[in-house]
């Protein structure tokens, strides 16, 4: 009995598709901003820094299950490792990541306390702001972002770059990272902050392969959102320092 020949990835199939995604990715953020713009939220944020992005955020994520439902009931696509699953492997990884992060800003901030190299931020560390923007960092910005630019576009490419193997997954999980990267690029200016680009890609790689591993996006939004609160509440802490 002949035995079915694999079908090899298509480079032109994974090229549409990744510009597809950027597409649907870039729409989606696009529907957030827009939908953002109709409330007034100053009076919960008078500096204006968590609730239009909260908005932006359970937008974004809307959109991005609303794709996924259709990809699900239009295409019979399925396997997004959206329900929650206890995995040893993904505690062990979300905790590895966050005290190698941990100790990456440590550093950062001790030797650019002597460089004097640290940027800080420009608003006043009052209950509100603190609160609200680590509250936003926490609750929304892992879930919203691993939906859309993880469980998507992976879940996405390893459906059409066929077969299952080894090389269809590292290309899922770079070429979602670049996904990631890239959305990190200020589009109305073409202005490229290299280094968030670079930083966004690296962490993009580490999500990806977590999520592969684990088969579920939990630990992925569990890393993103401490990656957040890590990075944020770590300068908190440096400003209060140096007050």
């Amino acid at each position: 009995m002949p035995t079915r020949r694999k079908q090899n990835a298509n480079p032109v199939i994974a090229f549409v598709l990744t510009v597809l995604l950027f597409i649907a990715q870039f729409l989606s953020s696009k529907a957030g901003w827009f939908t953002a713009n109709f409330f007034d939220c100053s009076k919960i944020d008078p500096d204006g820094l968590f609730a239009s992005v909260a908005i932006h955020h359970i937008v974004q994520m809307t959109c991005a299950l609303l794709i996924i439902l259709f990809l699900n009931k239009a295409r019979g696509i399925k396997g997004f490792k959206l329900r929650p699953r206890f995995d040893k492997k993904g505690i062990r990884y979300t905790l590895i990541f966050c005290g190698a992060l941990t100790l990456y800003y440590l550093a950062v901030y001790i030797i650019g306390n002597f460089t004097h190299t640290i940027g800080t931020y420009d608003y006043e560390l009052n209950k509100t702001n603190v609160m609200g923007t680590l509250g936003f960092q926490l609750l929304l910005s892992g879930p919203s972002e691993e939906i859309l630019f993880r469980s998507l576009p992976i879940t996405s490419f390893m459906y059409y770059l066929k077969p299952d193997c080894k090389k269809t997954r590292a290309a899922a999980v770079i070429l979602t990272a670049l996904l990631f990267g890239l959305a990190h690029i200020n589009i109305n200016t073409f202005e490229i902050p290299w280094f968030q680009v670079c930083y966004a890609f690296v962490l993009g790689l580490a999500y990806g392969y977590t999520l592969l591993r684990t088969k579920s996006v939990i630990y992925p939004m569990l890393m993103h959102s401490m990656s957040n609160v890590i990075s944020v509440g770590g300068c908190y802490i440096y400003m209060m320092l140096v007050k």
